[in-house]
């Protein structure tokens, strides 16, 4: 015995609603066949189906700011660490004061854990028991290596630009204080 199955809609019955950006009028194309009259807004019509929300056309500039910070506090925080001065061997020694740690103390190609410290990175320790709040702050803009930075200004613009061009400059901001109160 056969149960009574739907009987899906024959190509003619099927009707793409294409919405333009262009300021043309909506116009329906049917899937196989000619295109019929557009149906009467009183008169249940064949099955519609119409494209999602598009992107308000918005210019991401929160993102890119964060991207330039972290690579300025990157170039900084290797300006602090001055590699040469502090270690007897450096990684692309060429490059000055912005030299890499050796690979036995940072194999991420960045500073030195003292300068972390230094500059406030997250120590719990301390943030516990001498309650310095602003490493809660300073820890976010600080990166362990090159690669660490690299990953990380990589894939924020992948993420972080939908964002912002998705909930706008407001939201976003508001969710970024959110994170960081975490």
């Amino acid at each position: 015995m056969e149960k009574d199955r739907p009987v899906p809609p024959s190509p003619s019955d099927i009707q793409l609603r294409v919405d333009s950006k262009r300021g043309a009028t909506n116009v329906i194309h049917p899937v196989g066949g000619v295109t019929p009259p557009l149906p009467s807004s009183g008169v249940a019509g064949p099955l519609v189906y119409t494209e999602g929300k598009h992107f308000q056309k918005w210019f991401p500039w929160l993102i890119p700011s964060f991207v330039i910070a972290n690579v300025v506090m990157f170039i900084f925080t290797m300006y602090v660490n001055n590699c040469p001065k502090n270690s007897a061997t450096c990684i692309a020694r060429f490059l000055g004061r912005l030299s890499f740690q050796p690979f036995k103390e940072n194999p991420l190609l960045g500073p030195s854990s003292d300068t972390l410290q230094k500059l406030g990175a997250l120590d719990v320790g301390k943030v516990v028991h001498e309650h310095p709040g602003w490493r809660l702050l300073t820890c976010l803009w600080l990166h362990a290596g090159l690669f660490h930075l690299l990953a990380n200004m990589l894939s924020l613009p992948v993420i972080g630009i939908r964002l912002e061009q998705e909930f706008g400059f407001g939201m976003l901001s508001k969710l970024w204080l959110f994170i960081l109160m975490c």
